[in-house]
Protein backbone atom coordinates (compact mmCIF):
# COMPACT_ATOMS: atom_id res chain seq x y z
CA UNK A 1 0.00 0.00 0.00
CA UNK A 2 3.41 1.98 0.78
CA UNK A 3 5.81 1.51 -2.28
CA UNK A 4 8.93 3.10 -1.57
CA UNK A 5 9.52 6.48 -3.62
CA UNK A 6 13.08 5.57 -5.16
CA UNK A 7 13.32 9.43 -5.90
CA UNK A 8 13.94 9.67 -2.19
CA UNK A 9 17.53 9.07 -0.95
CA UNK A 10 16.12 7.79 2.03
CA UNK A 11 13.56 5.73 0.82
CA UNK A 12 16.52 4.37 -1.54
CA UNK A 13 18.69 3.53 1.55
CA UNK A 14 15.70 1.35 2.82
CA UNK A 15 14.88 -0.04 0.11
CA UNK A 16 18.52 -1.29 0.03
CA UNK A 17 18.53 -2.09 3.27
CA UNK A 18 16.06 -5.05 2.39
CA UNK A 19 18.19 -7.03 0.44
CA UNK A 20 20.09 -9.33 1.91
CA UNK A 21 23.96 -8.38 2.01
CA UNK A 22 25.53 -12.01 1.23
CA UNK A 23 23.33 -12.00 -2.48
CA UNK A 24 25.60 -9.25 -4.32
CA UNK A 25 23.41 -10.39 -7.28
CA UNK A 26 20.19 -9.32 -5.94
CA UNK A 27 21.97 -5.72 -4.91
CA UNK A 28 23.51 -5.39 -8.62
CA UNK A 29 20.32 -5.64 -10.08
CA UNK A 30 17.84 -3.48 -7.32
CA UNK A 31 20.99 -0.61 -7.98
CA UNK A 32 20.52 -1.18 -11.63
CA UNK A 33 16.79 -0.85 -11.67
CA UNK A 34 16.72 2.22 -9.55
CA UNK A 35 19.20 3.89 -12.20
CA UNK A 36 16.78 3.05 -14.38
CA UNK A 37 14.57 5.80 -13.28
CA UNK A 38 11.20 4.10 -13.13
CA UNK A 39 8.27 5.86 -12.17
CA UNK A 40 6.76 5.06 -8.51
CA UNK A 41 3.84 2.95 -8.46
CA UNK A 42 0.66 4.52 -7.08
CA UNK A 43 -0.48 4.14 -3.71
CA UNK A 44 -3.41 1.97 -3.39
CA UNK A 45 -4.47 -1.43 -1.85
CA UNK A 46 -3.53 -4.00 -3.95
CA UNK A 47 -6.99 -5.57 -5.00
CA UNK A 48 -8.85 -2.46 -4.89
CA UNK A 49 -6.26 -1.42 -7.54
CA UNK A 50 -6.95 -4.58 -10.01
CA UNK A 51 -10.66 -3.73 -9.53
CA UNK A 52 -10.91 -1.00 -11.43
CA UNK A 53 -8.38 -2.64 -14.42
CA UNK A 54 -10.17 -5.38 -15.12
CA UNK A 55 -12.01 -3.77 -18.09
CA UNK A 56 -11.44 -5.90 -21.53
CA UNK A 57 -9.49 -4.14 -24.18
CA UNK A 58 -11.04 -5.66 -27.58
CA UNK A 59 -8.07 -6.78 -29.52
CA UNK A 60 -6.03 -7.14 -27.03
CA UNK A 61 -4.72 -9.56 -24.22
CA UNK A 62 -5.29 -8.60 -20.80
CA UNK A 63 -2.86 -9.72 -18.07
CA UNK A 64 -2.61 -10.01 -14.77
CA UNK A 65 0.63 -10.69 -13.15
CA UNK A 66 1.58 -11.23 -9.39
CA UNK A 67 4.63 -12.10 -7.81
CA UNK A 68 4.97 -13.89 -4.36
CA UNK A 69 2.74 -11.17 -3.36
CA UNK A 70 -1.00 -13.11 -2.55
CA UNK A 71 0.32 -14.32 0.63
CA UNK A 72 0.39 -11.47 1.88
CA UNK A 73 -2.64 -10.08 1.54
CA UNK A 74 -5.48 -10.63 4.16
CA UNK A 75 -7.94 -13.76 3.46
CA UNK A 76 -11.16 -11.61 2.50
CA UNK A 77 -8.37 -9.51 0.14
CA UNK A 78 -7.44 -12.65 -1.31
CA UNK A 79 -11.24 -13.80 -2.01
CA UNK A 80 -11.89 -10.90 -3.20
CA UNK A 81 -8.99 -10.32 -5.43
CA UNK A 82 -9.63 -14.19 -7.13
CA UNK A 83 -13.27 -13.80 -7.22
CA UNK A 84 -12.58 -10.50 -9.07
CA UNK A 85 -10.36 -11.98 -11.61
CA UNK A 86 -12.43 -14.95 -12.14
CA UNK A 87 -15.80 -12.53 -13.23
CA UNK A 88 -13.08 -10.99 -15.45
CA UNK A 89 -12.14 -14.14 -17.32
CA UNK A 90 -16.07 -15.19 -17.06
CA UNK A 91 -16.38 -11.92 -19.62
CA UNK A 92 -13.15 -12.70 -21.41
CA UNK A 93 -13.66 -13.20 -25.40
CA UNK A 94 -11.39 -14.52 -27.76
CA UNK A 95 -11.14 -11.09 -28.59
CA UNK A 96 -10.43 -9.97 -25.51
CA UNK A 97 -8.92 -12.83 -23.98
CA UNK A 98 -7.36 -12.46 -20.15
CA UNK A 99 -4.51 -14.41 -18.42
CA UNK A 100 -3.07 -14.96 -14.95
CA UNK A 101 0.51 -15.42 -14.76
CA UNK A 102 1.26 -16.19 -11.11
CA UNK A 103 4.77 -16.67 -9.52
CA UNK A 104 2.95 -17.24 -5.74
CA UNK A 105 3.36 -19.73 -3.07
CA UNK A 106 0.61 -22.90 -2.85
CA UNK A 107 2.03 -24.38 0.07
CA UNK A 108 4.66 -27.14 -1.33
CA UNK A 109 8.06 -27.53 -1.45
CA UNK A 110 10.35 -26.44 -3.03
CA UNK A 111 10.13 -22.71 -4.15
CA UNK A 112 6.79 -21.25 -5.69
CA UNK A 113 4.59 -22.10 -8.03
CA UNK A 114 4.89 -21.04 -12.00
CA UNK A 115 1.71 -20.97 -13.47
CA UNK A 116 -0.55 -19.31 -16.15
CA UNK A 117 -4.49 -19.58 -16.28
CA UNK A 118 -6.05 -18.30 -19.47
CA UNK A 119 -9.67 -17.28 -20.08
CA UNK A 120 -12.02 -17.85 -21.75
CA UNK A 121 -11.61 -21.59 -20.91
CA UNK A 122 -9.92 -21.25 -17.37
CA UNK A 123 -7.29 -23.37 -18.60
CA UNK A 124 -4.16 -23.50 -16.05
CA UNK A 125 -0.87 -24.16 -17.09
CA UNK A 126 1.69 -25.15 -14.77
CA UNK A 127 5.34 -23.66 -15.73
CA UNK A 128 7.24 -25.25 -12.68
CA UNK A 129 8.45 -23.79 -9.62
CA UNK A 130 11.33 -20.72 -8.77
CA UNK A 131 13.08 -20.08 -5.71
CA UNK A 132 11.10 -16.97 -3.74
CA UNK A 133 14.82 -15.00 -4.65
CA UNK A 134 15.27 -16.05 -7.84
CA UNK A 135 18.35 -18.47 -7.50
CA UNK A 136 16.80 -21.51 -9.43
CA UNK A 137 13.85 -22.05 -11.73
CA UNK A 138 12.61 -25.46 -12.26
CA UNK A 139 10.67 -25.10 -16.09
CA UNK A 140 8.00 -27.39 -16.89
CA UNK A 141 5.94 -25.35 -19.44
CA UNK A 142 4.40 -27.54 -22.20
Amino acid sequence: MNPIDIGDADQRLRLMAYLWADQPHRLSLTQAAIASDPPCPERADAIDWLAHRLTPRPGALHLIWSTVAWQYFPAEAQIRGRALIEAAGARATADAPLAWLSYETDGRQPGAALTLRLWPGGETLDFGRADFHGRWVDWRAP
